[in-house]
C-alpha cells in the first residue's frame, strides 16, 4: 500500500487561457510578460482567499481552497482581475475557470482523486472570461460575493466523467455574462472508433490541438512510432461535434498499401458509394467536417495529393491527420507530439499495470523503479503499455534491470492491435523499413551518441561508404522530418538527440551488421574533433572560452564515451591529448576527481614515453585540486621523472608549472624550506613569460602560495594580481574567477576585508559569464568567511544557506558535504548547537569515508559533542579525524586543528596539564600562512587562558614548552597515550 496517505474535502480551481497558441503567436517575445502578469494576478487572487497552488504549467493553474467558498471568491475576483486589467491592444487575456468541490487523497506530496478530473473537465467545458461551477460547489459557496448571482447552465456530459454534472455560471456585473454552450462533447456524426481503455493526461496537448484545429484547416501530428499520435488525435476529434455538423470522420491508413487506394478508404469511413472516389472533392461539396486520417507516413505523397485538392475545393472541409513526418501541403502545421509529461507517464503505466495485476500499487520501495521505466522508455506511451503488461510475470524492479533488452522484453502486445505495435521491435521497423538505405546508415551510426549531437559531429561520424559527406545534412533533415532524430533550437543553434529507444534500436542494428566498431571509432574522432575545436579558446583565450566551454558542457556524456572508447582500444595518446587539451574544462567545472580517475585508469594501461609528462602534470594538478595528498616517494616516483618527458612531448609548455606544483608540494611535506621553495618557483615563473596564459597564470598562482607558504602574504597579494591580470587581458573569465577567490582569500588573511569583498564579487561575476555554478558557490563560502571575519556569524550563515539549494542541485555528495559542514561551523560558533548538529549529521552522511573533508566534518561533530558536554563521544571522533589528518601530507592544517579539540577535551575533563601539552603542540605545528577568523581565534584563546589560570603561569609554560618541542607524529602519539576523558 501507499504509504503517508492523507484525505480531505476542499475547494478545487482548474484556469487556463483561451486561444493561449494564438495569442503567442500574435505577440512573439512579448508574450512572455502578458502570460507572466496573468500569473501575478491570478496568483495574488488565490492567495487572498487561501489558495494553495498545487499545478502549473504554462498558462494554467491547479489551486486547492479550504472551502467551496473560498475557491468561487477567488474565481471572481481573479476574472475581475483580469478584466480591469490594461492588455496589449487586440490581445486580451480571456481566461476561462472551473470550480468543483470533493474529496482528494496527498499520497506522497500528489494530490489524486476523482474531484481532481471532474474539476478539471469543467475548467476545460468554461470559454474565455466564464466561471463554471459544479452545483454542488455552488451550493456550498452560499451566494455570490458581492452581489453575484448564479445562472443555471443544464446538466453536461463531460469527457470520461459518468453521467451528466450539472454546471452552474457565476454572475456579476463585472463579468461578462452570455456566452455559447459548455464546450463539452457532444457525439455528433462519426465514426470514431470506441477506444478500450482510458485516456492518460495529455489535458494541456489536447486543449493545444483543439486550439490550433480551430487556427487552421489542415494539422498533422508528428511523432516517433508509439508517442501516442492516434489516441490524441482521436480524443481531440471527438470534442469536435459542434463545431462540425456534417460529422468527425476516422480514416485509417494503416491497412493500405495502395497510394490509388487512399481516396477509397476516405468514402468508405463517410459511408459513400464507390463511384464518389473518382471525385471525391465533389462528392464532399460544401458540407462542413473534419478528416481525421491516421497512419499517413507510408502513403504521404499520395494523400499530399488528396488533401490538398479536398481543401482547395472544399471551403468548409478539416483535416487532422497523424504520420510520422508533415504531409507537405501548402497551409499546413506540423506538430510534434511530445512524450508524456512524467506525472501522465506514470498514471498511464500504473493504470494499464493494474489491468495484467489488479494489485499493483505504487510505493515507497518501487517507486525509484516506476520512474526509470518511465525515463528510460522516453514516457513513449506504447513502450509504457508494453512495459506495463509485462507485470504480470516480473516485479517492477526487475522489469527496470532488463530494459536494456528492451527489443525482447517489450513485446506480446494486445493481439487487437495492428502487427507493427504489438512490439517495441516492430514499430520502429515499420519507420526504418521507410528510410532509403543511406538513411538507414546515417541512422545506425547516429546511435552511438550519448546524449545528443551538432550537425558537425554527425558529419564526422555518419560519413562512411554508405554515406557521402557532403548529403549528412539532407538524410539527417529526413530523419529529423520522419520523428526519428529530434531537433532542440537553443539560442540560435540546433541541437539533435535521438529518443534512448531510437538509439538502442540503432546500436542493436550496428551490432548486428558487424559496424559498431567503425562506429565508435568515428564517434571517438568527433570528440577528438571537440576538444581541438576547444583547445585554443580554453588555455589561450582569444575571446571564446565561454563559448567553448558551452560546448564541451552539451557534449559532456559523449566525451565520456569517447574516453572509455579510447581506453578499450588502447588509444592512450589520443586520450591524452583529449584530456590536456580540455583540462581546463574539468577545472571550470570541478571536475579535478573526475579527470584524475581518467588518469588512474590510463596510467595502468601503459603508455609513450612522451605522454609519461602530460600524464605526470594531470595527475599532479588535478589531485591537488581533488585534495588528494602525496607523499615524498608520490613526486619522486611520478612527477619529477616523468615530469623529465614533457619537453618531448605534444605539449612541452606544461613543464614550468608542473616543476612549480611539485616544488610547492615539496615545501608542504616539509622537504623543503620555504624560504629556498619560494626561489625556486619564482625562478620557474620567469621562464613563462610569452607562454600561453592558461599556464603563465598557473605558474603565478603556484608563486602566490609560494609566497603564502613563506608567510609573505604582501608578496602573495601582488604576484597573484599578475596572475589576475594576465587572465583578464587574454579574456579568461574561468581564470579570472578562481583566481580572484584565492585574491579574496589573501586579502582575508591580511585583514583587508573590503578587497576581499571585492574579489568575491569579481569571482562571481566571472564564474556567472561561464556558467561556472561550482566557483559561485565557492566564493559565497569567501563571502561567509569575510562576514565571519567581521563578527556576523549570523550573516555568514545566511550567505551560506542561500546557496544551498542550488548547491544541493549542482554538486556530488562530497561537496555538498563539506558545503554542510560549513555551514554547521558557523552555527557552532554562534552558539546555535542544534542547527550545528542538524548539519554536520548531514555532512558526515555525504562525505564518504575515505574522502578528503571526512576529517573536518569529524572535527567540527567532535566540538559540538563537546560542548553538550559528550567527552567521550568527543574524544572517540576525535581520534577518527586524527587518523585520517594525520595520513595528510601537504598543505593540511587539520592536525593543529584536532590538537586543539582534544586540549579543549582535556580541560573540559580536568585534564589542564595535558591540555597545555596538546596547545602547545598545536601551536608550533600551525601551517604557514593559514589564517582563521578573529571569533574562533578568540575561542581557543579563552580556553588557552583557562588551563593557565588552572595550573599557573610556570607549570602552564612547562608543559606548553613540552609539546612544542614534540613533532607532529610525537604530538598524536602523546595524545593517543592520554586515553579517553574520565571525567568533565
Amino acid at each position: 500500500m501507499v504509504t503517508g496517505v492523507t484525505t480531505a474535502t476542499v475547494g478545487l480551481l482548474f484556469s487556463d487561457i483561451e486561444g493561449s497558441t494564438r495569442l503567442l503567436q500574435k505577440l512573439g517575445a512579448d508574450y512572455a510578460p502578458v502570460l507572466l502578469r496573468h500569473r501575478e494576478l491570478m496568483r495574488a487572487a488565490f492567495a487572498a482567499h487561501g489558495g494553495e497552488e498545487q499545478g502549473t504549467e504554462g498558462d494554467s493553474f491547479f489551486v486547492t481552497f479550504p472551502g467551496a467558498s473560498d475557491a468561487v471568491a477567488a474565481a471572481l475576483a481573479a476574472q475581475r482581475a483580469l478584466g480591469q486589467h490594461d492588455w496589449p491592444p487586440g490581445a486580451p487575456v480571456r481566461v476561462r475557470i472551473g470550480v468543483h468541490v470533493g474529496e482528494i487523497q496527498t499520497v506522497a506530496g500528489t494530490i489524486v482523486g476523482l474531484a481532481v478530473h471532474e474539476a478539471a473537465r469543467i475548467g476545460a467545458a468554461a470559454h474565455g472570461g466564464q466561471v463554471l461551477v459544479s452545483a454542488r460547489a455552488a451550493e456550498l459557496a452560499g451566494p455570490v460575493p458581492d452581489e453575484g448571482a448564479w445562472r443555471d447552465v443544464g446538466h453536461h456530459d463531460l469527457k470520461d466523467i459518468a453521467g451528466p454534472m450539472h454546471l452552474l455560471q457565476l454572475d456579476h456585473r463585472n463579468l461578462t455574462g452570455d456566452f455559447p454552450p459548455p464546450r463539452t462533447q457532444g457525439a455528433g456524426r462519426n465514426n470514431l472508433p470506441a477506444q478500450a481503455s482510458a485516456f492518460i493526461g495529455r489535458d494541456s496537448e489536447v486543449a493545444e490541438v483543439v486550439e490550433l484545429l480551430a487556427a487552421t484547416r489542415l494539422l498533422t501530428l508528428t511523432g516517433a512510432g508509439g508517442a501516442g499520435k492516434s489516441r490524441l488525435a482521436l480524443r481531440a476529434a471527438a470534442e469536435q461535434g459542434a463545431a462540425f455538423p456534417d460529422g468527425v470522420w476516422f480514416v485509417d491508413l494503416a491497412p493500405v498499401t495502395d497510394d490509388g487506394a487512399v481516396s477509397a478508404q476516405v468514402v468508405a469511413a463517410m459511408g459513400l458509394s464507390e463511384d464518389a472516389a473518382a471525385d471525391l472533392a465533389g462528392a464532399i461539396g460544401d458540407r462542413r467536417l473534419l478528416f481525421l486520417i491516421d497512419n499517413c507516413e507510408h502513403l504521404v505523397a499520395a494523400v499530399c495529393d488528396v488533401v490538398d485538392d479536398v481543401l482547395h475545393r472544399c471551403a468548409n472541409v478539416s483535416v487532422l491527420a497523424t504520420s510520422r513526418e508533415p504531409l507537405g501541403v501548402h497551409g499546413e502545421i506540423a506538430w510534434r507530439v511530445p512524450s508524456l509529461g512524467s506525472d501522465d507517464a506514470i498514471a498511464l503505466f500504473t493504470e494499464r499495470a493494474r489491468a495484467v495485476n489488479a494489485r499493483f500499487e505504487i510505493t515507497d520501495s518501487n517507486r525509484g523503479a516506476v520512474d526509470e521505466v518511465c525515463r528510460r522508455l522516453d514516457a513513449i506511451p506504447l513502450a509504457l503499455e508494453l512495459a506495463a503488461a509485462r507485470l504480470g510475470s516480473l516485479s517492477v524492479e526487475q522489469l527496470s534491470a532488463r530494459l536494456d533488452q528492451r527489443f525482447r522484453l517489450l513485446a506480446g502486445g494486445a493481439r487487437s492491435a495492428m502487427a507493427r505495435q504489438r512490439t517495441l521491435q516492430a514499430t520502429v521497423d515499420w519507420s526504418y523499413d521507410l528510410l532509403e538505405p543511406p538513411a538507414q546508415a546515417a541512422l545506425r551510426r547516429l546511435g552511438v551518441f550519448v546524449d545528443g549531437f551538432t550537425l558537425e559531429a554527425a558529419e564526422v561520424v555518419c560519413a562512411s561508404d554508405e554515406v557521402a559527406l557532403v548529403d549528412v545534412f539532407e538524410h539527417l533533415d529526413q530523419l529529423v522530418a520522419k520523428s526519428l532524430v529530434v531537433a532542440d533550437e537553443r539560442e540560435g543553434a540546433v541541437r539533435y538527440r535521438l529518443l534512448e529507444t531510437i538509439r538502442q534500436y540503432a546500436v542493436d542494428r550496428l551490432i548486428e551488421r558487424g559496424e559498431i566498431e567503425a562506429a565508435r571509432d568515428a564517434h571517438l574522432a568527433a570528440v577528438q574533433q571537440l576538444a581541438e575545436a576547444s583547445y585554443r579558446p580554453l588555455w589561450y583565450g582569444d575571446g571564446g572560452e565561454v563559448d567553448a566551454l558551452g560546448r564541451v558542457d552539451a557534449d559532456d556524456d559523449n566525451l565520456r564515451a569517447g574516453l572509455e572508447w579510447a581506453l578499450e582500444r588502447g588509444r592512450a595518446h589520443e586520450m591524452t591529448t583529449i584530456l590536456v587539451q580540455l583540462f581546463p574544462w574539468f577545472l571550470a567545472r570541478a571536475r579535478s576527481r573526475e579527470g584524475l580517475e581518467w588518469c588512474d585508469r590510463l596510467a595502468a594501461t601503459g603508455i609513450a614515453a612522451e605522454d609519461l609528462g602530460v600524464l605526470a602534470f594531470l595527475r599532479n594538478v588535478w589531485g591537488d585540486n581533488a585534495g588528494r595528498g602525496r607523499t615524498e616517494a608520490d613526486y619522486n616516483a611520478l612527477d619529477i621523472e616523468d615530469g623529465r618527458a614533457l619537453p618531448e612531448s605534444a605539449f612541452p609548455w606544461l613543464a614550468p608549472a608542473l616543476d612549480a606544483f611539485t616544488t610547492i608540494a615539496r615545501v608542504g611535506l616539509g622537504s623543503l624550506a620555504a624560504d629556498d621553495g619560494l626561489r625556486e618557483v619564482r625562478r620557474i615563473a620567469d621562464t613563462t613569460i610569452g607562454l600561453n596564459p592558461f599556464v603563465r597564470g598557473m605558474t603565478l598562482q603556484a608563486l602566490a602560495w609560494a609566497h603564502i607558504m613563506a608567510g609573505d602574504l604582501d608578496g602573495a597579494l601582488a604576484v597573484g594580481q599578475e596572475s589576475l591580470d594576465v587572465a583578464i587581458v587574454a579574456g579568461m573569465s574561468a581564470g579570472i574567477s578562481r583566481i580572484a577567490i584565492n585574491m579574496a582569500r589573501i586579502s582575508i588573511g591580511r585583514g583587508d576585508l573590503g578587497a576581499a569583498f571585492s574579489y568575491a564579487e569579481q569571482a562571481i561575476s566571472a564564474a556567472r559569464r561561464t556558467n561556472d555554478t561550482g566557483v559561485v558557490i565557492r566564493a559565497h563560502g569567501v563571502l561567509a568567511n569575510i562576514y565571519a571575519a567581521r563578527g556576523e556569524l549570523k550573516i555568514a550563515r545566511e550567505v551560506l544557506l542561500s546557496v544551498l539549494d542550488v548547491t544541493a542541485e549542482s554538486s556530488t555528495d562530497h561537496e555538498l558535504g563539506t558545503f554542510h559542514n560549513e555551514i554547521a561551523w558557523y552555527a557552532f560558533l554562534e552558539g546555535d548547537l542544534a542547527s550545528a548538529q542538524t548539519h554536520v549529521d548531514r555532512a558526515l552522511d555525504l562525505i564518504a569515508p575515505d574522502a578528503p573533508g571526512l576529517e573536518a566534518a569529524l572535527h567540527t561533530a567532535a566540538e559540538v559533542a563537546r560542548v553538550k558536554g559528550d567527552l567521550t563521544a568527543a574524544w572517540a571522533t576525535l581520534s577518527q579525524a586524527a587518523a585520517i589528518a594525520w595520513s595528510e601530507t601537504v598543505k593540511s592544517g587539520m592536525p593543529t586543528l584536532v590538537l586543539e579539540a582534544q586540549a579543549s577535551v582535556r580541560h573540559d575533563a580536568g585534564d589542564d596539564a595535558g591540555a597545555a601539552l596538546l596547545f602547545g603542540a598545536a601551536a608550533a605545528h600551525w601551517p604557514a600562512g593559514a589564517v582563521r577568523s578573529e571569533i574562533d581565534s578568540r575561542r581557543v584563546g579563552a580556553i588557552v587562558e583557562a588551563v593557565r589560570e588552572a595550573l599557573g603561569a610556570e607549570d602552564y609554560a612547562v608543559h606548553e614548552k613540552t609539546g612544542a618541542a614534540l613533532d607532529l607524529a610525537a604530538a598524536r602519539a602523546a595524545a593517543d597515550a592520554m586515553g579517553p576523558p574520565t571525567a568533565g
